[in-house]
């Protein structure tokens, strides 16, 4: 079987919730917000194919829990109450809808890809994030490009120009297409002669898309540093304004975006720094054993890097198999049984 030289890797919960925020308020019957939900979001991935025809794999990756929100909180991870921050304990589900009912079909969805040659890939207790994470780094060291289709921000950390001149980019219709930040005159270098289909590919996904080109380091550190309400991801610490009670998050330009975040020392002296500044020195109401016990928190949190993963997890990413890529066309047959179960509803609209 040849080798995807273009893989499409698809955020399946995004891809979910997205499509079901377009139609939630349009059906009454659970079952025909369902099988329409399931029709649209096979509609949605054949018209991602359909504008990069280039793409010649499909990975559609699921959550199946969340290894994060098992490792130990540390005391530090508190709110203004006083209350212990769990990760993404903030998130609600809506109770006007059947939550059980779209599970339940996004579970079928998942099985009908399967079993009609479509890759996907669902783990106990590895996040999407983890797994779009991994297909990306394996498929880029062993020579394939991709387009990670979502609109999760924190994936933005994942483009990446591999030694192997082989390329990942982030892109949604909305937001246009993310790319690791080069110089003009660095491409050629980059995609050299050695390379040049991977240099075709490049410039054919990205033609007449707005693209924005990105230091991924400024994703992990800003979130690391500064939290994310989103994630329920607090800050490593807060400055108290001295003539009031307010607090205030570390300011983005006080962040050394350049700095190795994996290096533990390199991040103790800049906190070291921060703290000997004047608007920061008796203004922050944490040791700076705490800042740094609270970093190392966060860091595990929110980088996708084996490193910080439990081994077990990463004994799950390294039995995913990466031998075959999925037929294309089985996308066809599952959107055709959708409609066989659906061919008494008339007017079916195509909201993509």
């Amino acid at each position: 079987m040849s080798k995807s030289k273009l893989t499409l890797l698809i955020d399946g919960n995004w891809l979910l919730m997205s499509r079901l925020s377009a139609i939630s308020n349009i059906y009454v019957d659970d079952f025909e917000m369902c099988e329409k939900l399931q029709l649209l979001m096979v509609q949605s991935i054949k018209k991602i194919i359909k504008k990069f025809p280039q793409i010649d794999n499909i990975i559609f990756c699921s959550d199946n829990g969340s290894w994060r929100t098992t490792i130990d909180i540390p005391s530090v991870n508190i709110d203004e109450d006083g209350n212990i921050v769990t990760y993404k304990g903030n998130r609600e589900k809506s109770s006007e809808i059947n939550w059980e009912a779209v599970f339940g079909m996004y579970e079928n969805l998942i099985n009908q890809l399967n079993q009609n040659g479509i890759i996907t890939f669902k783990e106990h207790l590895v996040e999407g994030d983890d797994l779009l994470y991994w297909c990306s780094d394996q498929l880029n060291k062993n020579g394939t490009n991709c387009i990670i289709w979502s609109k999760d921000n924190d994936l933005k950390q994942l483009v990446n120009i591999d030694s192997n001149k082989c390329f990942t980019v982030w892109w949604n219709e909305t937001s246009g297409m993310f790319v690791k930040d080069f110089k003009e005159d660095d491409l050629d270098f980059l995609f050299n002669n050695d390379y040049n289909e991977n240099d075709e590919i490049f410039r054919l996904i990205t033609n007449n898309i707005t693209i924005t080109k990105l230091d991924k380091n400024y994703i992990i550190i800003d979130k690391i540093i500064r939290g994310d309400k989103g994630d329920n991801i607090m800050p490593v610490l807060y400055k108290q304004n001295p003539k009031s009670t307010r607090k205030y998050r570390i300011s983005q330009s006080d962040i050394n975006y350049q700095m190795d975040w994996t290096n533990d020392n390199e991040v103790l002296q800049y906190f070291t720094n921060l703290l000997n500044q004047k608007k920061y020195k008796d203004n922050v109401n944490k040791s700076l054993e705490d800042i740094m016990a609270h970093f190392i928190y966060n860091r595990r949190l929110v980088a996708l890097d084996v490193r910080y993963y439990p081994k077990e997890i990463v004994e799950s990413l390294n039995n995913l198999s990466f031998d075959k890529t999925s037929n294309i066309e089985g996308l066809y047959i599952v959107e055709n049984n959708i409609r066989m179960n659906i061919n008494n509803l008339n007017g079916i609209i195509d909201f993509v």
